[in-house]
């Protein structure tokens, strides 16, 4: 009796491809005719159905073509004529794993590995399927075991660099996909996955000559395309991002993640119109992706579309509830809304990702009563959270903790005259042994922070008492109201994201010309860095006295605050530093406000003396900056008047 042989699509053998079928069959099969080749093999089986090889060769044919139930039946015919062929018992582990049956397959790769302890290929995708089940550990030391067995084994670098993933351990992931990269120069999707690596640990030039490789060796590939525009984003050549997924839609015009990229993309370049455009294509071709979902979300974040925002971010989680991205996302759309009981917890998410570590110095404190234990409050993000949040040091120290930092090197003078704060360790140092640790922006989760609960004691900031003679004999003898500014932030280039931010929230001194027309105010910078230059040339009308040379770090510039009557300044660390020290503080604002500004309120229960200036739309600093200046002339028309608290107008505010 002959064979039943699966069923198959009719394809016509050709002429003198009978004198060596198999021969044949893997020749055309490695020319790109795999039809041609699977019919050679259907013919072999019609006559012989015991031919092992035949039915090896089918099955793979099978594997390659996503065809899984095929395969299996395949491979397994294979293992029933030739009980020791490791290789054909691998491949049926490999559909029954692709068909779902990961018992079934957990059996087979188990006996691959009898007949072939040091399979290479079946080592790494046993490992692969235990790390789908979650258990990491054990997929790790078999993917490990397949390197062993075989360095130059690209596939298995690939493969351990995805089970480092989920760690956090970026850097490790890509060492090891550079690996993957030398050992198969010429696959496509390993120099992709090497690119996309490089761009999470922050080497963006790298990433793209990957890339680039990348699209060479598949021009025809969206994914391709579409990482490379992803990396060209992060490289800041948002141009060139934009190049390339018009690229990717000529290849293929339902490329879904082509119209997701550009969302990102716009948004880095903070048009937010064009942005929501692009997410809406994207959902239309593909309205169940989680990273679409995700994307739409944060648009509708940065709109200030809160609510929508939510829901969306809770829509991206029902899809992929393991989505950390998710997670963090929807934290920050809660705080802005002012729910910190749901918000805070979600913050955590923040250190599954972007290769932060959490803090292991001790043990982490819970939340508990201290007791008198030492714990050591460590700084994360930048100058302003550690000014933001250092608050809690106070609170922690009234509850009975031995308060210790550890916190940026330029904050450190300055947080020595923290009350209740013991002893202050830069990070460049190595801290002292603690009870307890807790990162800074963690507290308000530990210690039940709510919207009306903000400890908002000020001020909780204090100059050094020795820095601020020097700053009082320098503005001795001014009348006027004295007004410190800062236009800019610090641009981080290596930080897609913060750069990005940056560019949105700083301006130029030169925008700031309508201030000018408070004659009675007199204005100092306060502009450290680059940006700073511009004080040696404001615009006509408005002088600025520039003293920054004076300053060496945040204990200098708060002693020179203590002596103004009133800071003016974008969305950056001196506005923490202002508010902290109970400083009248008027802040620029962008349209995208940080979660911690609760919208576009005008004030902020984080700091009683602050009041915000927001943008009416994206990009647009003329309207606030406007509304800020008639504030200003209106306080100080003559001179030797002093602002009133934020969201509270006084006789001389109106």
């Amino acid at each position: 009796m002959q064979p039943i042989l699966p069923s198959a699509r009719p394809v016509s053998l050709p002429a003198g491809a009978i004198a060596n079928p198999i021969a044949d069959a893997i020749r055309f099969e490695r020319s790109g005719h795999p039809g041609t080749a699977e019919a050679l093999l259907r013919s072999i089986l019609s006559a012989n159905g015991l031919h092992e090889e035949a039915w090896l060769r089918l099955g793979g044919l099978a594997l390659a073509d996503g065809r899984n139930r095929l395969a299996a039946r395949c491979f397994a015919r294979v293992m029933v004529l030739a009980p020791d062929r490791a290789q054909a018992m691998h491949n049926l582990a490999e559909a029954l794993r692709l068909t779902g049956r990961k018992g079934q397959a957990s059996v087979a790769f188990t006996r691959a590995l009898r007949l072939r302890p040091d399979y290479p290929k079946a080592l790494a995708a046993f490992g692969m399927m235990m790390k789908d089940q979650g258990t990491g550990n054990g997929a790790r030391h078999l993917a490990a075991r397949a390197l062993v067995a075989d360095p130059a084994f690209a596939t298995g670098w690939r493969n351990l660099a995805a089970l480092f993933q989920p760690l956090n351990q970026p850097d490790t992931a890509a060492r090891l996909l550079r690996r993957a990269a030398l050992s198969d120069p010429g696959d496509a999707g390993i120099q992709a996955a090497h690119g996309i690596a490089l761009c999470d640990i922050k080497e963006p030039r790298r990433a793209v000559a990957a890339l680039r490789r990348a699209v060479a060796l598949a021009p025809g590939r969206t994914e391709a395309l579409c990482h490379l525009a992803f990396g060209l984003m992060h490289d800041g050549d948002t141009e060139g991002a934009l190049r390339a997924t018009r690229r990717c839609r000529a290849v293929d015009p339902m490329a879904s993640e082509a119209d997701a990229q550009d969302s990102l993309t716009w948004m880095m370049m903070g048009d937010f119109g064009r942005g929501g455009a692009a997410i809406r294509r994207a959902l239309v071709l593909s309205p169940g992706s989680p990273g679409i979902l995700v994307n739409a979300a944060l648009l509708l974040h940065s709109q200030g579309a809160g609510a929508a925002s939510l829901r969306w971010n809770k829509r991206a989680l029902r899809v992929d509830p393991d989505s950390t991205v998710s997670r963090f996302n929807l934290s920050l759309t809660l705080l802005q809304l002012g729910d910190f009981r749901h918000g805070w917890a979600l913050y955590e998410a923040r250190w599954s990702m972007w290769g932060n570590a959490f803090p292991r110095h001790a043990p982490a404190w819970d939340g508990s009563p201290l007791n008198g234990r030492s714990i050591l409050l460590t700084a994360e993000q930048g100058h302003g959270d550690t000014l933001h949040f250092v608050r809690y040091a106070t609170l922690l120290a009234e509850r009975g903790g031995r308060v210790v930092l550890h916190v940026q090197p330029l904050l450190k003078r300055l947080l020595a005259n923290t009350p209740g704060v013991s002893a202050v360790y830069g990070t460049d140092e190595e801290p002292p042994a603690c009870d307890l640790c807790a990162p800074l922006l963690s507290l308000p989760r530990l210690v039940g922070t709510r919207l009306d609960s903000i400890p908002a004691a000020m001020p909780y900031l204090r100059p050094d008492e020795a820095d601020r003679p020097a700053w009082r004999e320098r503005l001795a003898g001014e009348r006027r109201l004295k007004v410190g500014l800062v236009w800019a932030g610090e641009p981080r280039k290596e930080d897609l994201k913060a750069n990005s931010i940056d560019r949105r929230r700083s301006l130029t001194l030169a925008a700031l010309a309508p201030l000018a027309a408070a004659t009675g105010a007199a204005f100092y910078s306060l502009q450290i860095g680059e940006a700073g230059a511009q004080a040696k040339a404001p615009p006509p009308g408005l002088e600025v006295t520039d003293w920054t040379g004076h300053i060496r770090d945040f204990a200098d510039t708060a002693a020179f605050i203590q002596e103004l009557d009133l800071v003016i300044t974008v969305d950056t660390s001196v506005c923490h530093l202002a508010g902290g020290l109970g400083k009248p503080v008027w802040v620029l604002s962008r349209f995208d406000a940080c979660w911690r500004w609760l919208g576009h309120r005008e004030d902020s229960p984080w700091y009683p003396t602050m009041r915000l200036f927001y943008q009416d739309e994206p990009g647009a600093w003329e309207a606030p900056i406007v509304r800020l200046a008639a504030a200003l002339a209106a306080l100080a028309p003559g001179g030797g008047n002093t602002p009133g608290p934020a969201g509270r107008r006084g006789p001389e505010d109106r």
